[in-house]
């Protein structure tokens, strides 16, 4: 009776998860097996070569994580990525920090999390590691924290807490202000911009998005934050718009738009040019891969796209690279350890 009853709860948080934070409605719930099944699908991934190796755009698969994850965070500092909290196979909320190091293909444990968070807004100035709000635990309760991990230490120290407990934010730094935007909060998805002012230890709030998102990715270029994707609040809200921040107007605006709606994505820049990888729109889990030039206001698809179509992802850059890891293949709760790279010719932004 008691595994029996352990069992019902384990279902109706997985339930809980996949309506509130991935937007699920109830018709959808009673209609998969996901809830049941999904939770360690996945769960050991293959280490086969997913690209030939060679020159030109091409796709190569470096060493697997050492563990499958979904919704986390992963940041490049120097010749390091660091994957960041997300949830395991079995449900976990992971307090796990793991670092990659590209130039051996090699992984090792950092120090955890001061606790365990999934849908992290992660980013860096280049010198530390910067983790603020999430969801903790089965019933993915928002936070309103933040944190910084500083890699020659390898220390955690919190900073001010967020004005807002928000999960599925996005942050990124444009020169030396960090700004976290948007996300889930205990009222719901929110378009709020704020920034971290660290002479007082605290944030200082902005015009907001114009579109609240969640699941979405943020990226700084050129002077601008860009707001791009997400839903808000379910898949079938999926956004494939992206917005445009002036930090000296205070002003947004609406830049070019992907050719597909998509949440649970990933994102980077490399060389000038935003890339969107994976995720998840109406149609399902996504293999899609687009390059933004800022300059011209325009998305151009990336052929080859990524081979294991993958939503709940994360990705990191260095030099021409961009690393791939994790998430999972299917809608709702899969995991997996991969590590795929997108080694980039020079020429990835130009004509498809």
């Amino acid at each position: 009776m008691r595994k029996l009853f352990g069992a019902i709860l384990l279902l109706a948080a997985v339930g809980g998860y996949l309506h509130y934070v991935q937007g699920w409605d109830w018709a959808r719930l009673k209609r998969t097996r996901a809830v049941a099944l999904v939770l360690r699908e996945d769960a050991s991934a293959t280490t086969t070569p997913i690209g030939a190796r060679g020159t030109g755009t091409h796709w190569e698969t470096a060493a697997p994580m050492p563990g499958a994850r979904t919704e986390f965070g992963a940041v490049t500092v120097g010749d390091r990525i660091y994957a960041i909290g997300g949830i395991d196979g079995y449900m976990r909320t992971l307090d796990a920090v793991q670092s990659y190091d590209v130039v051996s293909d090699t992984w090792r444990d950092e120090p955890k999390l001061p606790m365990p968070i999934h849908h992290p807004a992660v980013a860096t100035d280049g010198a530390n590691v910067y983790v603020l709000g999430g969801f903790t635990g089965l019933a993915s309760r928002p936070l309103d924290s933040a944190y910084a991990y500083d890699p020659k230490t390898r220390s955690w120290r919190e900073i001010g807490r967020l004005n807002d407990f928000r999960g599925g934010a996005a942050a990124a730094f444009l020169g030396d202000r960090l700004y976290v935007m948007a996300g889930r909060t205990g009222g719901g998805v929110d378009g709020a911009l704020e920034y971290y002012d660290a002479a007082r230890g605290g944030w200082n709030g902005l015009k907001g998005l114009s579109v609240p998102r969640t699941l979405f990715q943020a990226a700084a270029l050129d002077g601008k934050l860009y707001a791009i994707g997400g839903n808000r609040g379910s898949v079938s809200t999926s956004l494939s718009d992206v917005e445009s921040y002036d930090p000296v107007a205070n002003e947004w605006k609406g830049v070019g738009a992907m050719s597909a709606a998509r949440s649970g994505f990933a994102s980077v820049v490399v060389d000038g040019s935003v890339y969107a990888i994976g995720g998840e729109g109406k149609a399902g889990v996504l293999g899609l891969v687009e390059a933004f030039d800022p300059k011209k206001g325009v998305w151009s698809k990336l052929s080859p796209g990524l081979p294991d179509p993958r939503r709940g992802l994360a990705a990191a850059a260095w030099k021409n690279r961009i690393y791939v890891l994790g998430g999972g293949r299917r809608s709702g709760l899969s995991v997996t350890d991969l590590n795929s790279v997108l080694i980039l010719d020079g020429s990835a932004a130009k004509k498809r």
